[in-house]
């Protein structure tokens, strides 16, 4: 097992390029760094989003959840928490904050992201994202 401040390079610019392109609503950036049989879990309806097309569709119900709600802007900041790296396959855990603009007021929601990532033919992709919010 591996537990140093930051895991490898590939796996760092793989988190910073999904949360990156999260904050920017980057929908095509989004989608890329996601593997074919991606799994995300996220404290919104409908709570679980399977391939094919899991982060569209997590997109997708991520407007609504903002339109339904108020939300005029979000924002994820993290820091590296535990990552272990296995062959071809790993695991991180991010501790982070969701600042959003809801109704007006900012509003600040802490929690954990959990990843798992897989290796294929040379590249690393994001198999499944699960948010624990803990605020």
């Amino acid at each position: 097992m591996t537990n140093k401040p930051k895991p490898p390079d590939e796996l760092m610019k793989l988190i910073d390029a999904h949360i990156n392109s999260f904050n920017a609503q980057d929908r095509e950036g989004f989608a890329r760094v996601f593997g074919d049989t991606a799994i995300i879990i996220d404290g919104i309806a409908p709570y679980r989003w399977l391939n094919p097309n899991a982060p569209d569709h997590w997109l997708d119900d991520c407007e609504k959840w903002r339109e339904a709600s108020g939300v005029t802007e979000e924002r994820f900041s993290y820091e590296m928490g535990f990552w272990n790296v296995e062959g071809n396959h790993a695991y991180a855990v991010i501790s982070g904050t969701l600042t959003i603009k809801l109704k007006g007021q900012t509003v600040a929601r802490d929690g954990t992201l959990a990843y798992t990532f897989a290796k294929h033919g040379g590249s690393w992709k994001i198999e499944a994202q699960a948010w624990g919010r803990t605020s």
